[in-house]
């Protein structure tokens, strides 16, 4: 059972643990299982089966022997400190989602343990008397592994010299040696180091990597793969396999492949784009009826399962896209070279070939292995203003068979949107923001996203395309990856019915459920009112997220009853994992591994690790498009700019900036007109004098009061608002605390220069 290709690892982890359970309270050491001929995996094998069995919450090892948790009276977490030295811990069990935490540990029981530490612990007897925190109670029984390397800001603290975790939930004080003070004010990557008879809270560190100051050009970015531990280098081994293929297909590899090169196809991208992995085709069909081909790139004939180029794009799971600079999946070699279908060169494709109706019905779908030769490279705006303002010059430039192509590929669209809309399909038009950059990767500006005519047609061919590949497994009982989306819980869609009432909005949530059409009719009420950004926001926010599955659950937003991802190989590995099943079905290949195995044990690993590297590559990306954009208020407190409340709280207003794409608070002590009360029926505040209301989707001018790029909050007030009497002392008594900790951090600082001296005499 060696792992030679990704998923493997989770039939091998099912193995050992079945021989754990076996074994009991006993448990088994890392010898004994790999004496066990059965499983006939290396020491390296058997060691990450065990981290990934331990990864998951399923076992522990304790005096070098390794019991199902199962079978022990302890339970692992993530240890948090709290106010007092205190912690409590969030449960790390398999498939936890835990919204609170699991204990609490008093600081005597912590055994060393530190914030962010992974932990054993035994619940303790409860008190007659329930405590305070109105949590269980627990004692540290082992510290499994500590924080790793930590992301933070330096910062001089009276005199010496301490890190400010990047991640402000990390209640732990760092400090720092005192020759890092020339580092104030710039992010590094710091290991924490052993301290004897530390408390928890407290470690000392060691810096490993200076990333810069935020201001600097590139430093955002290398804070967010630093601090969500994104790969950004290849091992040599994944270059050396890259760049042993020719820069072009040889003719050998066009062997038995469909030749399309004479087939009219172009791609359509953003502007700066690099890798091109999708190109589309539109032929006029007898009677009326379009063919649609959609030529991905082939990337699996690149990638051999199981290769050193494979298990490096599978570990990272997804490309990470930047303002101005991309983290890829693959080497540029491949990405931007071979398996990008670039105008004018021979391209390895896999091709959909859709037949459509005049009417837009899909009436046959066929697959093929192709090789095709890319007429033209189009942009969105240029197709945009091919279509919508078309020039008498355009036919000498784009040839007018171009043209009729887009043409047809425009009324394609409209007759799948249409088709979409009818079945129950929701189609979202947030608005966005793109970032604009100088030279030195400084931001500028916002330009409002637009999504025209072009991305239209491109999504509708996509979704089209995926469709189609999940429908041809799917009916093939070929096990294979699907994009699952599925139906919204009945507490999601009753709180959103809660907020859409006031707004005069009714969502029907008949029995704790609602078709995508219920939601579809929500968004269709508001369209082109102001409240339709918030609202579809709101929408949103409700969905469940749509994730990897090796089982076809469907797309609840799509009403999609098949679907997955087959359009983007170059930077999605699932779609990868999609390509080659559908290689295999179109060779009538038996695909040696039992099937059984594959789809319980390797698949829902690929489908569990893909969805993970997914949310982690948004999370960066969200990250350091909120601070370019956070940037561009910086020095312009005291300006007055247009904003809409998206959230009412007891303690204030929630305001998105609408042109700067900037989300703030109007804290409710900054409302001195009134006392206002916040009511939480229909989410508003209100005066008790003059009853003047605040709601959701209100529109709002606001003055810029306080701009915290390092921790990512924009303080607002509302234009013309007396400050009131609670800000005023809130203010005094910030003042006050201030003032008391700098007298703290300075006497602190006094105190660790003296104890260091003594040691040094």
């Amino acid at each position: 059972m060696s792992i030679r290709r990704p998923g493997d690892e989770g039939a091998l982890a099912a193995a050992v643990r079945a021989r754990l359970a076996s074994a009991g309270r006993a448990g088994l050491a890392k010898s004994e299982l790999l004496r066990d001929g059965e499983l006939g995996a290396s020491s390296g094998e058997i060691a990450r089966a065990l981290s990934e069995l331990t990864e998951a919450g399923e076992t522990v090892e304790r005096n070098r022997r390794w019991i199902l948790l199962e079978d022990t009276p302890w339970r692992r977490g993530r240890v948090q400190s709290v106010s007092g030295g205190d912690a409590v811990v969030w449960p790390l069990e398999a498939g936890s989602t835990a919204k609170q935490p699991a204990f609490f540990v008093a600081r005597r029981h912590l055994k060393k343990a530190r914030d962010g530490d992974r932990v054993l612990v035994q619940p303790r007897k409860q008190r007659r008397r329930r405590p305070a925190h109105h949590l269980p109670e627990a004692t540290v029984v082992a510290v499994l592994t500590r924080r790793g390397g930590l992301v933070g800001r330096v910062e001089d603290a009276g005199g010496y010299c301490r890190l400010a975790p990047f991640d402000s939930r990390i209640r732990l004080e760092v400090e720092l040696p005192e020759s890092d003070l020339a580092r104030a004010g710039r992010y590094v990557v710091v290991d924490l180091e052993e301290s004897p008879g530390a408390v928890a809270s407290r470690a000392r560190g060691r810096v490993v990597e200076d990333l810069g100051r935020l201001s600097e050009p590139g430093a955002d970015v290398a804070i967010a793969l630093r601090h969500f531990e994104i790969p950004e280098d290849f091992p040599p081994a994944t270059l050396e396999q890259a760049a042993a293929w020719a820069p072009d297909p040889p003719p050998e590899a066009l062997a038995g492949r469909e030749d399309l090169r004479t087939l009219l196809t172009v791609t359509i991208d953003g502007e700066t784009a690099r890798d091109f992995d999708d190109a589309i085709s539109l032929e006029e069909l007898a009677g009326g009826g379009l063919r649609l081909g959609v030529h991905i790139a082939d990337v699996g004939h690149y990638v051999p399962e199981g290769s050193a180029l494979d298990l490096e794009a599978y570990r990272r799971g997804t490309s990470v896209y930047f303002p101005g600079r991309a983290v890829p999946m693959l080497p540029e070699s491949l990405s931007n070279g071979l398996c990008s279908l670039q105008p004018g060169v021979d391209r390895l494709t896999l091709t959909a070939f859709l037949d459509f109706s005049p009417e837009g019905e899909l009436l046959a779908r066929r697959f093929a292995e192709s090789v095709i030769r890319s007429h033209r490279r189009l942009t969105y705006g240029e197709v945009r203003r091919l279509l919508e303002e078309p020039d008498g010059a355009d036919e000498g430039e784009y040839g007018a068979e171009l043209l009729e192509l887009l043409r047809r590929a425009r009324r394609l669209m409209r007759l799948l949107l249409a088709r979409r809309v009818a079945r129950g399909s929701i189609d979202f038009d947030l608005p966005s923001g793109d970032v604009i950059l100088d030279t030195d990767g400084r931001t500028i500006g916002i330009q409002p996203g637009q999504r025209t005519v072009a991305h239209r047609v491109i999504e509708e061919c996509m979704i089209a395309a995926n469709e189609a590949v999940a429908a041809e497994l799917d009916d093939a009982e070929v096990p294979a990856l699907h994009r699952a989306h599925e139906t919204p819980g009945e507490e999601r869609l009753t709180a959103l019915a809660e907020i859409l009432e006031p707004l005069g909005i009714e969502l029907d949530v008949a029995a704790g459920d609602a078709p995508p059409a219920a939601l579809q009719r929500v968004l269709a009420e508001v369209e082109g009112r102001p409240e339709e950004p918030f609202v579809a926001s709101l929408v949103l926010q409700a969905m469940q997220r749509a994730q990897y599955n090796e089982r076809s659950l469907g797309h609840y937003a799509l009403a999609s009853s098949h679907y997955t991802h087959f359009t983007s190989p170059i930077r999605r590995y699932p779609d990868l994992v999609v390509h080659r099943q559908l290689r295999n079905h179109l060779r009538a290949r038996v695909v040696e591994v039992d099937m059984e195995t594959l789809l319980t044990q390797r698949l829902p690993a690929i489908a569990a690790h893909t969805s993970s590297t997914e949310r982690r590559a948004e999370r960066a990306e969200r990250l350091v498009l909120d601070w370019k954009a956070l940037r561009l208020l910086v020095g312009r407190e005291g300006d007055t700019l247009t904003g809409r409340v998206t959230g009412v709280k007891e303690y204030g207003l929630f305001v998105r900036l609408v042109d700067e794409h900037v989300d703030g608070l109007v804290p409710i002590s900054t409302l001195g007109d009134d006392f206002y009360e916040y009511r939480d029926d229909g989410h508003l505040l209100v005066g008790r004098r003059s009853g003047r209301v605040f709601r959701l989707a209100d529109e709002v001018r606001v003055v810029v009061k306080k701009v915290d790029v390092h921790r990512r909050l924009v303080d607002l007030a509302i234009e013309g608002m007396p400050a009131g009497e609670r800000e005023r002392s809130e203010r005094r008594g910030r003042e006050r605390r201030e003032d008391r900790r700098g007298r703290e951090e300075r006497l602190r600082g006094d105190h660790r220069r003296r104890r260091g001296s003594r040691r040094r005499r």
